[in-house]
């Protein structure tokens, strides 16, 4: 942990690769994830900030560099790198990405390096995983990167489900008592199981858009709120990430950039500190308060020394 230590206060950088198709929801995940409501800045490898517009009028030629950084002023710590994913099904776009992850794993430098991926799969379309993307999965693979699916637009497979049962001469009641269900089963048969018969399967899954604690018992998955709404947020993307890190100074790293998840740096610290075999109370709270720099209110300060004291029945 010392180390882990001392390569947080080197490091205060935490870069993710986002991948999804156009429309996959990948702008909606960065912004609740970094609490913005603005679109986030951009910057050449080299750190020069680039216009917008020129971005824009790249993108509209097709043109894209997944290479460039994005960065929101809301949270500085986090760099997000893009990628359009596989729509196309070009092998050129195959090899940039997977050329990308070569180049971060080649580095030595901890904050050159690519940390984790989150890929982005629709499940609204009409196919569930195209071809590219399944040859993605079953012969790229990401190195040691961690790699988290997050099944967006939920929504729109609970809609399929009910056209299908209103096809199969169900009438509206049932149709919409059983609709939820029958799009559990179909997110599983179409997208989880051929994603955990690949060579290189995800790390974890994550889905968008409602759910309860049954469903995710059921389909065991970690069900995200409808990110469409006002005040939902990627708590469970963050908290997935963070246990498919192994590296205890790129967990620490991880945690550390968090500005709005306190019972995630509570957990560390108290898992820490039982993995250490050591009796302290005031252990996991000395660890929050020399390391999360990024917790500064002290009202959401005072509750984490609460639940960090009733863990440990003080």
């Amino acid at each position: 942990m010392d180390k882990a230590i001392d390569v947080r206060s080197k490091i205060s950088h935490f870069r993710i690769l986002i991948i999804g198709r156009a429309n996959a929801g990948k702008t909606t995940i960065l912004k609740k994830v970094c609490n913005s409501v603005e679109d986030p800045e951009i910057y050449s490898p080299d750190g020069k900030k680039i216009d917008p517009e020129i971005v824009k009028e790249s993108a509209e030629r097709g043109e894209h560099n997944i290479y460039d950084q994005l960065i929101f002023k809301s949270n500085p710590q986090f760099i997000f790198h893009d990628s359009r994913g596989f729509e196309g099904g070009s092998v050129d776009e195959i090899e940039k990405v997977t050329d990308f992850i070569e180049y971060r794993a080649k580095t030595d430098e901890l904050s050159k390096q690519l940390h984790a991926i989150w890929y982005c799969l629709p499940t609204d379309g009409n196919r569930p995983l195209l071809e590219a993307e399944d040859q993605f999965f079953r012969i790229s693979g990401t190195g040691k990167v961690p790699l988290i699916v997050i099944f967006t637009k939920f929504d729109g497979l609970v809609t399929k489900a009910f056209q299908e049962l209103r096809a199969e001469g169900k009438n509206i009641r049932t149709a919409n008592t059983g609709k939820v269900e029958l799009a559990q089963r179909m997110l599983t048969t179409n997208y989880r199981d051929p994603l955990n018969g690949v060579e290189f399967k995800p790390s974890a899954y994550v889905r968008l858009d409602g759910g309860s604690a049954s469903d995710i018992s059921l389909i065991l998955l970690i069900v995200l709120p409808d990110m469409r709404q006002e005040h939902s947020n990627c708590i469970e993307l963050i908290n997935q990430t963070a246990k498919t890190l192994t590296d205890d100074a790129l967990l620490l790293l991880f945690v550390s950039v968090q500005r709005n998840n306190i019972d995630l740096c509570i957990r560390l610290a108290v898992r820490r500190s039982v993995y250490c075999n050591v009796f302290d109370a005031l252990l996991p709270t000395r660890f929050i308060a020399d390391y999360f720099t990024e917790i500064k209110d002290r009202n959401q300060w005072s509750s984490g020394l609460l639940r960090s004291s009733l863990m440990f029945g003080g």
